[in-house]
């Protein structure tokens, strides 16, 4: 009660101090608006001092003409001759500064609290300042007449407020309850609530509410064991492809050891057997190095931490070199190439050769014909002649860790072409991909010209 008793005070005691400052904004804009008009008909005036009297009586305003010096030229209400100089009025310094400076103060000449507005301007090529002024007696007067009726209105409102409060409380007591009560049945899994409300549309919303509340947690709570199947689903495949990627360091570790172990159990093997050994545990060891790096390389992707080095370079000849690496690795297979003279193109070269080369090796591992290398249309393409994919994996290959069902997981890891996917879109293009099942496929890729 003592809060609400303070908050109506100072209500009253803001909105009183708000309408007063308004009432005299008002009176202060009516002088404005009379001054504007008065500047237009003073030039055509031959008796001012008759004229100020005239208005005064008409309007009830203090009428004011003052010189540049300050000195008054006529004034409504008093002998002009005998008025001080005027320049050191705080409406005169204002309007000095400005189109229109108003001051409220006591007028020593009539004896009396005014609004004062006054408004510099020209006339007969000469600088005069007319002030307009207005009884503060008079603006009060007003003020506290719309006040009180202000006051009997609000008054009256908050009485009828109250008992309106009062009439309802028991009533809105009543629903609160009722609502309380449904929570609670909620709070124990009890959705099956019966609720209903025609005192207010509020709380009729708030029913309608807590029975869409109670409908979506039965649903979820149906939905929980589906969601504990399938996260139980997504540790099983995570574990699916940590065993995959498991087994595909098994076979060269295997072969490490194996090698390593017959080099140890037989110190005086002939040295070109050794030789061959050893070269091969090289061999195993890089393609554990080179699946680690794939790894490492993808998820440096993933979480953004890479950035392109670009440099202008030959797209073509990157493309014959890499060409070259691979029919040296494995000279029973065929390359061929059509490409032009030259395509130079800005792009991380290191990137972009490894583009290439994931390229390449799919297309080998994937294909047991020859594969042709195209640059056409800005566009390089990787074609071979292999079983395809089926279309509903087209989209699916360049998923990290995916393998077509046809396939087993080989030293890759379902890497390659992820790679791929990831370097294209740090060079904004994409990884085009055709393919029809048991004639081949074709993936390319656009570098434009530089």
């Amino acid at each position: 009660m003592h809060f609400f008793l303070t908050t109506l005070f100072l209500s009253g005691a803001v909105s009183y101090f708000a309408i007063k400052s308004d009432n005299i904004d008002h009176y202060r804009n009516n002088l404005e608006s009379h001054i504007k008009i008065l500047v237009r008909e003073l030039p055509q005036m031959n008796d001012l001092d008759s004229f100020a009297k005239r208005f005064r009586e008409s309007t009830d305003i203090r009428f004011t003409l003052i010189n540049e010096e300050g000195m008054v030229v006529t004034d409504s209400d008093h002998d002009s001759e005998t008025m001080d100089n005027h320049s050191h009025r705080e409406e005169m310094i204002k309007a000095g500064k400005a189109s229109f400076g108003y001051s409220i103060r006591f007028s020593d000449t009539i004896k009396s609290n005014f609004l004062y507005v006054a408004h510099r301007f020209s006339m007969n090529d000469h600088i005069y300042f007319l002030r307009l002024a207005k009884n503060i007696d008079t603006i009060m007067h007003n003020f506290y007449a719309l006040w009180f009726k202000i006051a009997i209105i609000f008054t009256v409102t908050i009485l009828m407020g109250l008992y309106g409060a009062y009439s309802f409380s028991q009533k809105i007591r009543q629903e609160i309850d009722n609502i309380v009560e449904n929570l609670q049945q909620i709070a124990d899994k009890d959705y099956r609530i019966k609720l209903s409300s025609h005192f207010s549309m509020e709380f009729l919303e708030i029913s309608n509410y807590l029975k869409k509340l109670a409908s979506k947690l039965e649903k979820r709570a149906k939905q929980k064991r589906k969601y504990t199947a399938k996260i139980k689903l997504i540790s099983q495949q995570r574990s699916d492809v940590i065993s995959a990627i498991s087994h595909e360091f098994k076979n060269p570790i295997a072969s490490i050891m194996g090698y390593a172990q017959t080099l140890l159990d037989d110190p005086n093997t002939n040295a070109q057997i050794r030789e061959r050994f050893l070269g091969k545990i090289v061999q195993n060891g890089q393609k554990i190095s080179n699946m680690i790096d794939r790894l490492a390389l993808t998820t440096k992707f993933e979480n953004g931490d890479f950035t392109t080095q670009n440099t202008t370079f030959d797209l073509v000849k990157l493309t014959q070199e890499i060409a070259q690496s691979f029919r040296e690795k494995q000279p029973t297979r065929t390359i061929h190439t059509e490409l032009p003279a030259m395509y130079m193109v800005s792009a991380d070269r290191t990137m972009i050769e490894l583009v290439i080369t994931n390229l390449i090796d799919n297309a080998l591992k994937y294909s047991e014909e020859s594969i042709t290398l195209v640059l056409e249309n800005d566009a390089l393409h990787v074609k071979d002649q292999g079983m395809g994919i089926k279309s509903e994996e087209i989209e699916k290959v360049t998923q990290k860790f995916y393998r077509s069902n046809s396939h087993s997981w080989d030293n890759s890891m379902g890497l390659g072409l992820a790679l791929v996917n990831y370097i294209l879109k740090l060079h904004n293009t994409t990884l085009e991909i055709q393919s029809s099942l048991g004639v081949g496929s074709d993936f390319s890729f656009k570098l434009p010209s530089n």
